[in-house]
Order: C-alpha cells, then sequence, then structure tokens
C-alpha cells in the first residue's frame, strides 16, 4: 500500500519538470507493477488545491486535480490519526526536531492506515518514528 505524497504528485503532473517527471512516472508503474493500493490523504489534496488557487489558470490546474485524484483513494483523518499526531509531535518536540504540522498529519495518516509514504521530500519527514519512505 503506498500513499502518494503532494510532492509526488506535482512531479507525476509534470509540475517539478520533465526529469522529475519521468522519475515520478517510472515509480508509479513500479508501485502498480507490484500490485500497490494507490491512496493519499486528504492534507495532501488540499495542498494541491492550494497549487489550483496559485495558479495563473485556476480552472485548468483544478480539472488536472481533479483527474489526478480519480485514480487514487483518499485516506481520511479520525480519532485514531488525532491521537497519532499529537503522540508524534510532542516526540519530535522533545528531541528538538518539530516538523510541520502538515507533513506530520500526512505521515500519521499514511502510517496508521499501514501504508509506505512515497515521496522524494525526505527531510520534510525525518524523524518520524516506523514511516517508510520510498523515493523516486
Amino acid at each position: 500500500m503506498a500513499c502518494l505524497d503532494t510532492t509526488f504528485l506535482i512531479d507525476l503532473a509534470g509540475g517539478g519538470g520533465k526529469a522529475r517527471c519521468a522519475r515520478a512516472a517510472s515509480k508509479l508503474r513500479g508501485l502498480v507493477g507490484r500490485g500497490e493500493l494507490l491512496v493519499t490523504t486528504r492534507f495532501n489534496v488540499a495542498e494541491l488545491y492550494v497549487g489550483v488557487h496559485r495558479s495563473s489558470d485556476p480552472d485548468a490546474e483544478m480539472r488536472a486535480v481533479r483527474a489526478l485524484l480519480a485514480a487514487i483513494g483518499i485516506l481520511d483523518f479520525q480519532d485514531r490519526e488525532a491521537k497519532l499526531f499529537g503522540h508524534v509531535t510532542a516526540h519530535l518536540q522533545r528531541l528538538g526536531r518539530p516538523v510541520g504540522d502538515m507533513d506530520v498529519l500526512i505521515a500519521v495518516t499514511a502510517l496508521s492506515a499501514g501504508h509506505v509514504l512515497v515521496s522524494d521530500n525526505v527531510a520534510h519527514f525525518a524523524g518520524i518514528p516506523d514511516l517508510v519512505i520510498e523515493t523516486y
């Protein structure tokens, strides 16, 4: 089971340039070839919508986001994930290595569902216990 991070989705759509798009597409082929269930989190969707509203052509960007999301499942955030968010955030703060809230929310949602996180932003998720990240 693979949870696709915002960076991966943007790269897959070509937003990170041709080389990153090719790497993301290759990773996607590998994930599909392994029979992985592909999902993202509601927080990644929110980050994509930020991109829609920052775009010079929001209507076209919204169509692209909707097409992208139609092919994957979306993990929602419930009480179990909220408790895990509190635990992970407090742990990282005690270590003096806080991570941005959105990144922790994404990570704990993937963790709670038993998914690896597919991202090229390893530094954003550094130190989150038990999180498995696959890069591309």
